[in-house]
């Protein structure tokens, strides 16, 4: 009988065991409610597997009218989320030092390779357009969401917020040298450790975008300590730079972080409604949207200061997180796996 292994309103995924086949087992995986997610995972996979990377499960088959992909089985192992849910501090602060190692990997060997990746999306039912071209014209088109919150706390919009937007939607939309393959949705419960390593899982919003849009993770989106997310950031950077210039200059690299980093703090504030200015609801296990509000902003400060670049969404960002703060004290998330390494940093 099938193993199910996940059922949501985007895919369904079950472990099928093969009978007299090359293979014990396979995954499959269906998408239900997304069709592009669905396709953007199968040309993920594809993509990957033509070029012989093992980042990720091979593709074996798929079928487009069905929806289902046959992916290899990767095994039984521990997710990073596992790991920073566990209690062995050195597991988990390897465990994300391992996944920037990986994703600086992924980067460096898919930089360039935008034709390639282009060719096997193609070849499936278009999408409306490019994913990074979507990511940036996703952010300019709801500038208003971003004013709203501005009205709703009373907090200054900064001369030259506008272009500032702009300017980081440029980036976005044309990366430049970081133009590489990205997973879209790196999480800690997206990362498997398996037998043979490492692996990224789910490549549903996968698409050829700026790469520190997978650095996000530990740059901006999941809570570390400060030391830790120092560690990832410098592996992550070797890593890339063994095939990207831009990556070993210090003010590219800089305006690169705050780049992605203004994009996903003002990204955050567009899918949250100001209702929780009133109501304070989950955004993730363990974290609600109050703390997630609190910590992006404060690390998109830290990353922009050594930036010294986009003054009017800097200040402006400023002064929101000052009018929230004044609003909310929020214990901050720690993962238990990490709670000795915080209490040590303070």
């Amino acid at each position: 009988m099938p193993e199910l292994l996940r059922s949501e309103s985007r895919s369904e995924v079950v472990r099928a065991q093969v009978r007299g086949g090359p293979v014990p087992a396979v995954i499959l995986k269906h998408a239900r409610d997304e069709p592009v997610c669905g396709l953007d995972d199968q040309a993920g996979a594809d993509f990957l597997t033509r070029q012989g990377l093992e980042f990720g499960p091979r593709l074996l088959a798929a079928d487009v009218d069905a929806r289902l992909l046959v992916l290899e089985d990767l095994g039984r192992g521990r997710s990073l989320e596992a790991l920073l849910n566990g209690e062995d501090a050195r597991a988990a602060t390897g465990g994300l030092i391992s996944t920037a190692r990986l994703t600086g990997q992924l980067h460096a060997s898919t930089l360039g390779r935008q034709s390639e990746y282009e060719l096997v999306r193609q070849a499936l039912p278009p999408r409306h357009e490019r994913v990074r071209v979507e990511n940036a014209r996703f952010l300019l088109d709801n500038e208003g969401r971003l004013l709203r919150w501005l009205a709703a706390v009373e907090a200054p919009a900064a001369p030259g917020l506008h272009e500032d937007l702009e300017d980081v939607a440029r980036t976005l939309a044309d990366p430049g040298p970081f133009l590489a393959f990205t997973h879209g949705d790196l999480a800690p419960s997206n990362v498997l450790f398996t037998p043979g390593g490492p692996r990224l899982l789910d490549f549903e919003y996968a698409g050829m975008r700026h790469a520190l849009y997978d650095a996000l993770m530990w740059l901006v989106t999941v809570p570390f300590p400060d030391e830790l997310v120092a560690r990832a950031d410098i592996t992550y950077r070797i890593t890339l730079s063994s095939r990207c210039e831009a990556a070993q200059a210090d003010s590219a690299w800089t305006r690169a972080r705050a780049t992605v980093a203004l994009a996903r703090t003002v990204n955050l504030f567009q899918w949250l409604h100001p209702r929780v200015l009133e109501e304070d609801r989950e955004w993730a296990p363990g974290m609600s949207e109050r703390a997630a509000l609190l910590h992006h902003l404060a690390r998109c400060r830290a990353l922009l200061a050594p930036a010294e670049a986009f003054p009017g969404l800097g200040r402006t960002l400023a002064s929101l997180e000052a009018r929230l703060r004044e609003r909310w004290t929020v214990p901050p998330f720690v993962w238990p796996a990490l709670r000795a390494l915080e209490w040590r940093s303070e």
